[in-house]
């Protein structure tokens, strides 16, 4: 494997890894906590959680793209026709919805309203992702 390929994957997983959990640990510790926060605080935790996502959601886009050209994605037929690119089409829309479900419970967040059972959501997108990316690891698809 090539430098270039070994960060690539690093990156990806990294950032996979990082965006996960700050979703899992927001919807896990902000609703019972975000009543007794004061303002300030509030907004750097929806603010740090909305760097984490966009900046994941970008590496992920540019990493997952590069990843799919190594894995020989070129072609729909590859990528709709087989359990590997299933895997891959899920990841997508998953990611999608975590980056959207992510952007509203912070919108949410930002103007004093309850975000739980969004951030609930997405904690759920988060395990799915995470799911999935172990089935395409494992390599039994």
């Amino acid at each position: 494997m090539a430098i270039t390929e070994t960060v690539v994957y690093a990156l990806h997983l990294l950032f996979a890894g990082l965006w996960t959990g700050s979703v899992l640990f927001a919807a896990a510790t902000l609703p019972g906590i975000a009543g007794g926060l004061p303002a300030s605080a509030r907004d750097s935790f929806v603010g740090a959680l909305r760097n984490v996502s966009r900046a994941s959601s970008a590496v992920l886009l540019l990493s997952g793209g590069y990843m799919l050209t190594l894995a020989g994605y070129t072609d729909g037929g590859t990528l709709t026709g087989t359990g590997r690119g299933h895997l891959v089409l899920t990841m997508l829309v998953l990611w999608l919805a975590l980056a959207g479900l992510t952007e509203v419970a912070a919108g949410r967040l930002e103007d004093s309203e309850d975000a739980s059972s969004i951030l609930y959501g997405a904690s759920v997108v988060a395990v799915l992702l995470l799911l999935d990316a172990g089935a395409l690891a494992s390599g039994m698809f």
